[in-house]
């Protein structure tokens, strides 16, 4: 019955004396405690919410201070005005607390009356990022999970030099675990002082996860593209991710169109919705050995 204190219970304490001086019966107040408090998810919180329905697992990658946080923040402030991406809409969520530590920023209030971008993700040394997690319906009223990671950007540029490196276990982590990737980089970065690092920056994690994405969908997101790099720094980039992940889209966002957040998640989500098949097994032929030759009596010739 929900009893948090087993003594309460009227089948441990039936030899208890009872209290009959007053003849109405009071009513009972029972607490029940659910399965999340609305933070930032976990490793078990995502194998319980993995067992109850399909799943999506978008990972966010970029080094630090490239708009990734900002991306989540536009996502979720557009989901909350109710729009719509393109077949899919919002129908609840288990980090409505996450979600609203990262908007808060961007909104007016009596404490602070200039909306800002979200803080910088702390850094740590955690295995696992934080996770963000809503449901989409789509128009045939098929459901998923959807999960987004929210992780610093120094994990991601340490793994790209050391895939090994005990700092960037999180980021080993998300490249392995994620459905799909949106890769930032820093327009406004790239067009200043500091271009060469961000160039380099960029490039490595490119390389590195072109080592293990194989087929699965990916993003490069132009964050801040009201402030365009030179050309060369561009197709630098562009053929670094050519060479790397080849069937990778894409996309400029800047907060001047709040719109471009949304096209951005709306591509990545019609890329990762429905899952593409396994390519079909080739049994080669070992040999000119008639007995490794064969391959059962369902091969073709």
């Amino acid at each position: 019955m929900g009893e948090l204190n087993h003594e309460d219970c009227p089948s441990w304490s039936r030899n208890k004396k009872t209290n009959n001086s007053d003849p109405e019966e009071k009513e009972s107040n029972f607490t029940f405690r659910v399965p999340w408090s609305s933070s930032a998810l976990g490793c078990s919180d995502l194998s319980r919410l993995y067992q109850q329905g399909p799943s999506i697992f978008i990972g966010l990658l970029g080094a630090q201070n490239t708009g990734k946080t900002t991306f989540l923040a536009a996502n979720y402030l557009q989901l909350l005005s109710g729009e719509k991406y393109n077949n899919f809409e919002f129908c609840g969520s288990q980090t409505l607390g996450a979600w609203e530590s990262i908007a808060s920023w961007a909104r007016i209030n009596n404490e602070k009356q200039m909306p800002s971008f979200p803080p910088h993700t702390p850094r740590g040394v955690d295995r696992t990022p934080g996770i963000l997690h809503f449901v989409l319906q789509d128009v045939n009223d098929k459901i998923k999970n959807i999960f987004l990671t929210d992780a610093p950007g120094e994990w991601f540029t340490r793994w790209a030099i050391d895939v090994d490196a005990i700092d960037a276990a999180g980021a080993k982590w998300t490249a392995s675990q994620s459905d799909a990737f949106l890769i930032f980089a820093d327009c406004e970065k790239l067009a200043g002082e500091e271009r060469s690092v961000a160039r380099r920056e960029l490039r490595t994690i490119i390389e590195r996860l072109g080592e293990s994405i194989g087929s699965r969908p990916a993003v490069l997101v132009w964050a801040k593209s009201d402030k365009q790099p030179t050309e060369a720094i561009k197709r630098a980039i562009q053929s670094a991710l050519e060479r790397n992940i080849p069937h990778a889209k894409e996309f400029e966002v800047t907060v001047e169109d709040p719109a471009s957040f949304a096209r951005v998640f709306e591509s990545v989500l019609n890329e990762a919705w429905t899952p593409k098949f396994c390519e079909p097994i080739t049994e080669p032929i070992m040999g000119s050995s008639s007995f490794l030759a064969f391959r059962g009596h369902h091969a073709k010739s």
